[in-house]
């Protein structure tokens, strides 16, 4: 899912449609300039989360950069333009080589763009379910993974930190992989977790959201942590993943009780609302889409 408003001027030039590249760019143009929502997103920003642990933000997406004796980790490129960027900002916090690149997960919005970091040398990671989509890149752009896991997958760190690669099952996708810092008590969270934010029911065909529900109560039972990077906004923190938590719990609950009650979803799409989110961005145009979605979730299973 890509939960990124604005593009990049080279996700532009892929598109062969010249009036959806016009539109595209008034989009972004909309972007630069804030469009709302109080930061400029096309602007790095990089912010220091524990000794040798970074998140990095620009164009609407976070990777963290990681510095280790052996050498800096990156996750999610994102696009060329970004991940050229990104080099750049690493070069300011150290000389080291990038020796390894882990995606999130199968999406081409997170995961081209990673030449840059291949052409030194650095390995990538990934879930296993991930490589299949990613070697279908029709630009061809995505670095295919070098290393995989099935279940999890523990990166030693320096000073006994680890990071933890867990696989909890299908959410956005079916190859997400959830970072967790023990040590740190950092949780990086993509795409499942979008905070305050009610996403375009566009972006929501691989939103399985009764995966979504189970990942976030399992990360709520099994991991501890302190702070949270989300995939696609600038802050988040434990209280604002608890509330998203509340969020999908409420939207399941709801649209459960009314298809039980023999409500179609077209019925539900009109009638549910959840007033306690009502201050989300999104909330009053895209709600009735999730609904919609999490009736496919509970009727299909995914």
């Amino acid at each position: 899912m890509s939960s990124c408003k604005g593009q990049t001027k080279e996700e532009f030039s892929t598109k062969t449609d010249n009036k959806k590249v016009e539109e595209t760019a008034k989009k972004e143009d909309r972007h630069s300039k804030g469009d709302g929502l109080g930061f400029n997103p096309t602007e790095v920003q990089v912010t220091k989360l524990s000794d040798n642990i970074y998140q990095y933000f620009q164009f609407m997406y976070n990777s963290l950069i990681i510095i280790t004796d052996e050498g800096v980790i990156v996750t999610d490129p994102a696009s060329k333009e970004r991940a050229a960027m990104m080099r750049n900002e690493i070069k300011r916090l150290t000389d080291k080589p990038v020796t390894k690149v882990i995606y999130s997960h199968d999406h081409y919005d997170h995961t081209r763009g990673g030449a840059i970091f291949k052409d030194e040398g650095a390995k990538f990671i990934s879930q296993e379910k991930a490589v299949e989509l990613i070697s279908r890149d029709p630009y061809g752009e995505a670095i295919i993974p070098d290393i995989t896991y099935k279940d999890n997958m523990t990166i030693n760190l320096d000073n006994g930190s680890t990071l933890d690669l867990l696989y909890y099952g299908p959410n956005d996708g079916d190859a997400m992989t959830i970072f967790h810092f023990p040590k740190e008590k950092i949780l990086f969270a993509v795409d499942f977790h979008l905070p305050r934010y009610v996403n375009e029911p566009y972006r929501l065909i691989a939103h399985n959201y009764g995966g979504i529900l189970q990942t976030m109560k399992r990360i709520k039972r099994e991991l501890d942590f302190d702070i949270v990077v989300s995939g696609h906004t600038p802050t988040s923190s434990p209280e604002l993943f608890d509330e998203d938590l509340q969020f999908v719990e409420a939207l399941y609950s709801a649209t459960l009780k009314g298809l039980k009650e023999g409500r179609t979803t077209e019925e539900l799409m009109k009638e549910i609302k959840l007033p306690e989110f009502s201050h989300w961005r999104g909330y009053e145009e895209n709600l009735p889409g999730h609904i919609q979605r999490m009736s496919y979730t509970i009727w299909h299973g995914n």
